[in-house]
């Protein structure tokens, strides 16, 4: 049904409309700086400070969790959160996966490097895959590898599938390859003039290992040849691919996984944090059936690493790096998109990916919107729309890929090279 509703969407969206997409057709309330200050003194006093001045308890768990992701979102910290989550560490063994998840998630976004004891003492009584990985990589700056590996190893050991799940097999590959500080790919051009399958677009997301720093989208048309702007040169627009957490991409609401996700069609947002432009629906695999994944008809029906593993090119297939997104598909991730955001970018002011604002795990554009009158005074977001609707075509893929471990943002002209020979002549 989801995907009917998608295709319904996308012709509307598109065919049913040959004017482009306008900034001025855009508005958000949510945007307004009363709105905004509102919204900023509601979140502060009554989701976190009332939440977490409750007694933590069974009844309590889900308002602490919305209070560990407001903190999150708007970056807050103060004496009542430090001791709220002191406290809920030492009661962590008492409470739901569900909570304990969000507890590590908030720790790992917010308070790096200082409750490294805490957490190493919670190692030994984990058996779940994905909070055991959390707590591994928030330990890789206090740990060494070799500590961090016998944790590893120990953990398989009790488990006897540990070594099947792919939280596991994404994190002893991070642990072998040092957390990928600096792990060398494949040639990219091998990557660029692939062909995924005919009349298929391709779209790439060029990001840095280090998501702090925003990557650069391009798209390439079912000819093979990517797309120009108005004035002949490679249409292209920054994309922020990391998350708010910086968790790594196979873990729930970390980083956009590397790989390649399925492009299904436009869709436009009832959520008040990514706004009303139109965005980009995409999914992962495990999340839709082969078929819908591939545009095709196919004889199986059931996941196999060889369905996904026949779409890269030779010199790609060994590389683990880029199954991450299959791995997280596997391991239950899904909803990741592409969009613009409505969030107030000041909540990360200071920050080197500012003034884009990180997401869940989605790929955000740079929106910046007026305070004053709710519309949008700069959106990528609307132009790479704009630029997607003229195609005849949008079945194909969204490849994310880390091209190297710069410690700047990706830009056109140290990639351009390597796109134009990647063009079929």
């Amino acid at each position: 049904m989801r995907i009917f509703l998608l295709l319904f969407i996308t012709l509307l969206l598109t065919h049913c409309s040959s004017q482009k997409y306008s900034e001025s057709d855009f508005y958000s309330k949510a945007t307004l700086k009363s709105e905004r200050d509102k919204f900023l003194e509601k979140t502060i006093n009554q989701i976190i400070n009332q939440s977490l001045s409750l007694p933590l308890n069974d009844s309590t768990e889900e308002k602490y969790i919305s209070a560990f992701w407001a903190m999150e979102l708007i970056q807050y910290k103060s004496e009542l959160t430090n001791e709220v989550i002191r406290k809920s560490l030492e009661d962590f063994q008492n409470r739901s996966a569900k909570f304990q998840r969000a507890l590590l998630e908030v720790v790992y976004t917010l308070y790096q490097n200082e409750f490294d004891n805490e957490i190493e003492t919670l190692i030994p009584a984990l058996n779940n895959a994905k909070l055991f990985a959390m707590c591994i990589h928030y330990l890789k700056n206090s740990c060494s590898i070799d500590k961090l590996k016998e944790y590893t190893n120990g953990f398989e050991l009790k488990f006897m599938k540990a070594a099947e799940d792919p939280i596991i097999k994404m994190l002893k590959y991070d642990l072998e390859n040092d957390f990928k500080v600096k792990t060398s790919i494949p040639p990219l051009s091998d990557l660029l003039k692939h062909n995924f399958g005919g009349n298929k677009i391709v779209i790439y997301s060029l990001q840095r290992m280090n998501r702090d720093y925003p990557g650069l989208l391009v798209i390439k048309n079912a000819d093979g040849k990517f797309l120009r702007d108005k004035d002949g040169e490679i249409f292209s627009v920054p994309q922020l691919a990391r998350a708010v957490t910086n968790l790594p991409g196979y873990i729930t609401n970390g980083n956009t996984p590397e790989g390649i996700l399925s492009i299904q069609g436009f869709d436009v947002s009832k959520n008040v944090f990514i706004g009303p432009s139109p965005n980009l629906q995409l999914v992962l695999p495990f999340e839709v059936s082969p078929e819908v994944y591939f545009h095709q008809e196919l004889k199986d029906s059931i996941w196999i690493d060889e369905h996904y593993k026949n779409l890269l090119p030779k010199s790609w297939k060994n590389y683990l790096p880029i199954y991450e997104s299959f791995y997280a598909g596997k391991a239950g991730r899904n909803e990741i998109i592409a969009h613009g955001t409505t969030i107030d970018p000041d909540f990360y002011n200071g920050e080197i990916f500012y003034p884009f604002t990180p997401s869940l795990g989605c790929l955000t554009t740079k929106e910046i919107w007026s305070d004053e009158t709710g519309k949008p005074k700069e959106s990528d977001q609307i132009k790479l729309m704009n630029k997607l609707k003229s195609l005849s075509t949008y079945d194909g893929y969204f490849v994310v890929v880390n091209i190297d471990d710069k410690n700047s943002s990706v830009e056109l002209s140290e990639v351009k090279e390597i796109l134009l020979k990647a063009e079929i002549k």
